[in-house]
Parts: structure tokens; C-alpha cells; sequence
């Protein structure tokens, strides 16, 4: 193959801040460090394994040039290597299975066959170079890094000094955000000591008269709370069915003055047929969404079969979708406020069903796909915010009197969040089935 380098294929520091998302797509230093991390640690001076008993004061560079066991394929035999040669493998391979692919399709489209015995060989030259120009792509990647505490690379919150998580708040339809609006009887009021001529600034689905919270209509207003403007929106998301099964609620906070997002919620009203099992819920929510899957699948986690079906038969679900404080307002307690603002102004349920607010606090520390690479000392230091918040929430619930919340659980959404319903979720999905067929 003369026209791919094998060392071009090998990731620049350029992608220092970048995570893999496919098959050949450039690594970055949070999966060069759960790559290592998944392997054995080893003491030399004991010589034998020997993993740390946390991470607290531990940075990246101490991680990559401690040695750990590596296994020599299915031999049966190991042997010991650095973090940072383990990375450097791991470049290698990436960037060798690449030209491969490569070398192939170019072989195909010059109208060669898959089985005609074509070996596909890089140039030797290049092939002497990558460990050691593997080693220079790991070192560069991460170099940015090399100072700071390790869990801090699998740490979602926030990363990359983003806003936001996702920047979809920014976008929120102008048509259901009206520049104002203001509960029925300031509408009334303001109404009759108005002149005949001032045209009405108010919700353009909204009608003289109506509840605010018409189930039929999407609910749009906004009212001033404090130095923030609440902005709240409601949509059923399968309005063709008859009775509600399935809701979105918005609710964001913007400071009064600028117009600037402050926080954002997004809550998903979940209400399904009677259960039997938990085989049910997992049916109706697959119909929906993955999203609404992985709920189905942590909810069956956190709670067990029969407490499932008696929490999601009793009550309506209200699920934290998405929940968000920029940063200038954080650890003030803005996201709870708004919190208490949205759920105190859900509409109620039609069949007058209480809520049940449930909680995933995981997607607030680290991806799910790093989880199960990591040390378990490590991976109990990345829980301790998610404890936190759940403590935290679990006070604040006990003393928040809301009239409409009867009851709370939470549950581990990081470990089923977009994983739908193919690949290693469908064994779990089957086993759900079958033990409850």
C-alpha cells in the first residue's frame, strides 16, 4: 500500500481534549488513562501486584508511570510495563488496524477480492518507527494533563469549561417562550384597565378563561421570580393518544436584566398502563425512546420487580431529564429553586395521580463507558458526588413540602443511559423477559 502512512494515523496532540466515539476515531488522554487503568497495577519493590488504595493525591503523570501486568494475549503470561507504553500500544494497534482496514478497501476498489490471498504489509520502515512514535503521540496527548488529579478526567461536570452540558437551551422555539406571561387573573386585570388599543402581550395558545395548565395546549409563560425570569413550557410528546402517557416539561431560569440563561430543567412526565412486571414497563417505555428504555431498565435496578410496579402503577413518574446551572450561579442553590418552581407548577395529572420524583444523580460525574476500566477505589471516589447530591436531595425532599411529591427514589441511569435496546443490553432485556415470562 503506498499511498497511507502508518504513522500518519497516529493522533496529534491536536486531540488532547477529544474522546473516542468510533472505531477509528482519535483517542484522547481520558481514554489513554481508562485504558490503562483497566490493567493491574504492580509494585516492584514487592514485585507483585499491588493497586493504590485510592486516588485523592494521585495526578495523571503518577498514573502513567506507574507499571502494571500486562497479558501476553492468551498465553497465559504477562509482563510489566509502564502507563505510558501500555498507551503507546494501544496507539499502535488502533493505528495498525486502521491502515489495515484501509489497505483492504483500497485493494477492493481496485478490484481485488477479500480471499485472493493478498498479504497487506506496511512499509517496514514505518513499521520499525510506531512504538516510538506511538510513544510520542501518548506523551503529547497527554501532556496538558500530566498536573491534574486523575478522576478529574472522568468527571462530566462541566467539562471543558462548556456552559453547559448541552447547549440546546439556547435554542428553546420563540413561539413557545412568549416575552411574557402572567398568571389568568393578572391577564383579566390587566385587561380591564388597559385601553381598547394596547395590544396584549400574552401566551399565543393561551385563551381567555382556560386553565393555565390546559392538558390540550402547550403551556408557555413566564413570570418574574426574584432577579430571574421563570420561563416554563409543556407538551405531551404523543398527543394522538387519548390519555396523557408520555410529557416534557421546560423550565428555565434567565436573569432578568440580560435575558441570559441562569439554569435549566427538563422533566419527563412518565405515566404507563398497569404493570404486571417489570418485563411490562421495559415493553411500553421501549416504544417510546431509548431514553425512556434506559429509564425502564435503572428503574428496574434500583427498585426490584415488585416495588417497580407498585411505584409506577400508583403514581405518575417524574423523571430529571436534563438539569443545568451555569457556572456564576453555582453551589447557590439555583437548581433546586428551580426545581421547587417546576414542580410546583406541573400540571396535574388527569386521572389525579400523585408524583414520584426520580432521580439519576450519575450523569453528573462521569460517562458510563469509562466505569467499568476503572479501579474500584477510583470508581467509589467518581460515586461520592452522586452520594452527595443524593443526600442533599433526599433532605431537601423530606423538608420541601411539596403537595403534589409523595415519594422519591433514585437509580443508576448512568449504566443503561443510550445503550437502547441493541448490543450488551439486549442480554439484560432478554433475562428481564425470561424470568418474568
Amino acid at each position: 500500500m503506498k499511498h497511507v502512512s502508518l504513522l500518519a494515523l497516529l493522533p496529534t496532540g491536536a486531540t488532547a481534549v477529544t474522546t473516542a466515539t468510533g472505531p477509528h476515531a482519535a483517542p484522547g488522554a481520558t481514554d489513554l488513562a481508562a485504558h490503562v487503568l483497566s490493567h493491574e497495577r504492580f509494585d516492584a519493590a514487592a514485585n507483585a501486584p499491588s493497586p493504590r488504595p485510592d486516588y485523592k493525591n494521585v495526578h495523571v503523570a503518577d498514573v502513567m508511570t506507574d507499571e502494571y501486568v500486562f497479558p501476553l494475549g492468551d498465553t497465559g503470561k504477562s509482563i510489566v510495563l509502564s502507563g505510558y507504553q501500555i498507551a503507546a500500544g494501544f496507539l499502535a494497534e488502533r493505528a495498525a488496524d486502521e491502515w489495515l482496514e484501509l489497505a483492504r478497501q483500497q485493494h477492493a476498489a481496485a478490484g481485488g477480492a477479500a480471499d485472493d490471498g493478498t498479504r497487506h504489509v506496511p512499509d517496514p520502515a514505518e513499521a520499525d518507527q510506531l512504538m516510538d512514535r506511538a510513544l510520542e503521540s501518548a506523551e503529547r496527548i497527554l501532556a496538558p494533563f500530566e498536573t491534574a488529579p486523575v478522576a478529574s478526567l472522568f468527571e462530566t461536570h462541566y467539562r471543558g469549561g462548556r456552559e453547559f452540558l448541552r447547549l440546546s437551551w439556547e435554542g428553546l422555539p420563540e413561539d413557545l417562550v412568549p416575552k411574557s406571561r402572567r398568571p389568568a387573573v393578572a391577564l383579566k386585570t390587566a385587561a380591564a384597565l388597559a385601553p381598547a388599543s394596547v395590544k396584549q402581550d400574552y401566551d399565543p395558545y393561551g385563551l381567555e378563561g382556560t386553565s393555565d395548565y390546559d392538558v390540550d395546549k402547550p403551556l408557555a409563560y413566564r413570570e418574574k421570580i426574584g432577579p430571574f425570569l421563570l420561563t416554563m413550557t409543556y407538551r405531551h410528546e404523543y398527543p394522538q393518544v387519548d390519555d396523557e402517557r408520555l410529557g416534557t416539561a421546560f423550565a428555565v431560569f434567565h436573569e432578568a436584566g440580560t435575558d441570559i440563561v441562569a439554569a435549566a430543567l427538563e422533566l419527563k412526565l412518565v405515566k404507563v398502563p398497569p404493570l404486571q412486571s417489570s418485563a411490562d414497563l421495559v415493553y411500553v417505555l421501549d416504544t417510546y425512546s431509548g431514553e425512556m428504555l434506559s429509564l425502564a431498565l435503572a428503574a428496574t435496578e434500583a427498585l426490584g420487580p415488585e416495588r417497580l410496579c407498585s411505584v409506577f402503577n400508583a403514581y405518575r413518574v417524574v423523571y430529571i431529564s436534563m438539569w443545568e446551572v451555569r457556572k456564576p450561579w453555582r453551589g447557590q442553590g439555583l437548581g433546586v429553586a428551580l426545581l421547587r418552581e417546576a414542580l410546583e407548577r406541573l400540571p396535574a395529572d388527569s386521572d389525579g395521580r400523585p408524583d414520584a420524583l426520580c432521580v439519576a444523580p450519575e450523569p453528573y460525574q462521569t460517562e458510563a463507558r469509562y466505569l467499568v476500566q476503572l479501579p474500584p477505589a477510583l470508581r467509589r471516589e467518581l460515586d461520592v458526588p452522586a452520594q452527595r447530591l443524593t443526600r442533599h436531595l433526599s433532605e431537601w425532599l423530606d423538608r420541601a413540602n411539596l403537595q403534589n411529591v409523595k415519594t422519591h427514589f433514585f437509580i443508576p441511569m448512568a449504566k443503561h443511559e443510550g445503550i437502547g435496546s441493541a448490543g450488551e443490553n439486549a442480554r439484560l432485556i432478554d433475562r428481564i423477559m425470561e424470568s418474568e415470562a
